[in-house]
């Protein structure tokens, strides 16, 4: 019995709930499941037949899992998904913002109740410029400041997670905080978004399902069969018997060189990964604007991080910027006292994990 309970757990945990309520591209984006890619209890492997049409609003004809990519190993498309929509949902967001001149406003992930603030300086020239060329400025830097904004959301959503944090309370996930393939799966996600906003021929909707498998094809997306021979090997290798939880974390979160570096399979022997940079500020830093992206920890586990990040106490808001290297150091200094396999956050390499 308490082993079919401790499967029943862990199969929320392959799942890795993320709700996202919301429907219409003018409303936040809606629920989806993610996977897990060396779960105990059976994961969705999916290859470039089965993908579907990504549906921001609806998702029948839509599908989910797990794919593997011999250059981007395994790739999240709910993770992705999530992701792109975001990044889509905040462009609309910021921009209108910006054309306002509002000098500050709020967004959330909705599972969490995480409030993110940000505050904005406008050049003295913002407010005098015609609308004509105003509003093609908005869109650069609305494409930005969204991708930016997503990704440090998905970031912040993996941090939480590893502190205990649970979008359904029954369901715990730490299990899945930082798996191996999460963080390049939402920076794909944020990129593929943000490329949809550039797209002039076709609807949202098409453009993602276009620009994915362009994508995956990129990347050399490989059959169904080898996404799951590559999860199996690594569960193998990497799973702790008695726990059933998998040991590997990639924490490589772009702090040090700029770029997300994806775990790859062995049998991908010659095949170098496909390096991805994480989103930049360069344009809106470059055309004079300043923001200070701040985030009010509501959650109960929250104070567990503001004490990694305040150890003399007082401080109650994280701001990545300045803030995030240090929760990732602990972090990942956490994860090797319990004796998991760490993909570093300096210096991230190749790591052929199973043979």
């Amino acid at each position: 019995m308490k082993k079919i309970i401790r499967l029943i757990v862990l199969g929320g945990i392959s799942l890795s709930i993320a709700f996202l309520a919301g429907c219409g591209l003018t409303g936040e984006p809606r629920p989806r499941m993610g996977s897990y890619p060396a779960s105990p209890l059976p994961t969705t492997f999916l290859d470039e037949s089965n993908l579907g049409n990504h549906g921001y609003a609806n998702g029948l004809l839509e599908n989910n899992g797990l794919v593997y990519t011999s250059k981007g190993g395994h790739i999240d498309i709910a993770h992705l998904r999530i992701a792109a929509d975001n990044t889509r949902y905040l462009y609309n967001k910021v921009h209108t913002h910006l054309l306002n001149n509002d000098p500050e406003f709020t967004f959330k992930l909705n599972v969490e109740p995480s409030t993110y603030h940000v505050e904005m300086k406008y050049p003295s020239w913002w407010k005098d410029l015609p609308a004509e060329y105003k509003e093609k400025v908005a869109h650069k830097l609305s494409l930005e400041l969204s991708q930016h904004f997503t990704y440090t959301m998905t970031t912040w959503h993996e941090v939480l997670t590893w502190f205990g944090f649970k979008c359904v309370f029954f369901l715990p996930e730490k299990a899945s905080a930082f798996s191996w393939e999460d963080i390049y799966s939402n920076l794909l996600g944020t990129r593929l978004g943000a490329a949809t906003l550039d797209d002039k021929e076709h609807e949202y909707d098409e453009s993602m399902t276009i620009l994915l498998k362009n994508e995956l094809e990129k990347l050399q997306i490989q059959p169904r069969r080898t996404a799951r021979e590559a999860g199996r090997k690594m569960k193998a290798k990497y799973f702790d018997g008695h726990s059933y939880l998998d040991t590997t974390r990639n924490f490589d979160i772009g702090l040090y060189d700029g770029l997300v570096t994806p775990t790859i399979f062995a049998m991908d022997k010659g095949v170098k990964p496909k390096s991805y940079p994480v989103p930049t500020l360069e344009l809106f830093t470059k055309y004079g604007f300043g923001m200070e992206l701040t985030i009010e920890p509501k959650e109960f586990e929250s104070g567990k991080i503001l004490k990694v990040v305040y150890p003399n106490g007082g401080g109650k808001n994280i701001r990545p910027a300045e803030h995030l290297a240090t929760v990732m150091h602990y972090i990942e200094k956490d994860a090797m006292k319990h004796g998991f396999a760490v993909i570093p956050t300096e210096k991230p390499q190749l790591v052929v994990l199973v043979k």
